[in-house]
């Protein structure tokens, strides 16, 4: 009987062997470097939308002859209006506005609301609020009549957020981080 040869201890299935792993070498490190290119690439698209990654629906302000701002104007005369959005927060299907102003140096919040004749208007307790870079949005987070609005804002490095809903006349901070930094 003759003995068979291994396949393994032929120099040509060696030499076979060498080439074909090499070859699946560069494969993988092909697929590997279009991988990290995409990484990149989404990186640098997060890094330009902003700090999360993705675009956030802020909350746009009213234009200046907006009924219910100027109802809040003339109530608090010498205040600087920062930012005012405007919802049903009350869930009675009138817009209310969510203002935030500033007066003899302090930032302060409110919510201004419709009675329901569109004429008068009531004004929720003034809580503090962040100096600079403020944002709104506008979220039914509970999925339950009233809607919450989400408030962010800074104070130089300090940042903060706070989710508010309107209760007893004042709004209400029902969770968030940060806030008293601001």
């Amino acid at each position: 009987m003759k003995e068979k040869k291994s396949i393994l201890r032929s120099t040509w299935a060696k030499a076979v062997l060498i080439v074909l792993l090499v070859f699946a070498g560069f494969l993988i490190r092909g697929k590997l470097d279009n991988v990290y290119e995409q990484m990149k690439e989404k990186e640098k698209e997060a890094a330009e939308e902003g700090p999360v990654g993705r675009e956030l629906d802020y909350a746009e302000n009213v234009s200046e002859d907006n009924k219910i701002l100027q109802a809040f104007l003339a109530e608090y005369p010498g205040a600087e209006v920062l930012v005012v959005c405007e919802n049903d927060l009350t869930n009675d299907g009138l817009d209310d506005l969510v203002v935030i102003y500033r007066l003899e140096g302090h930032t302060w919040l409110l919510v201004t609301v419709d009675s329901g004749n569109s004429i008068d208007y009531g004004f929720t307790e003034a809580i503090p609020a962040p100096v600079e870079n403020q944002k709104i949005t506008f979220k039914n987070i509970d999925e339950k009549d009233e809607m919450e609005f989400v408030l962010q804002g800074q104070k130089g490095n300090k940042v903060g957020y706070g989710i508010y809903k309107v209760v007893d006349n004042a709004p209400m901070n029902l969770f968030g981080e940060g806030m008293e930094d601001c």
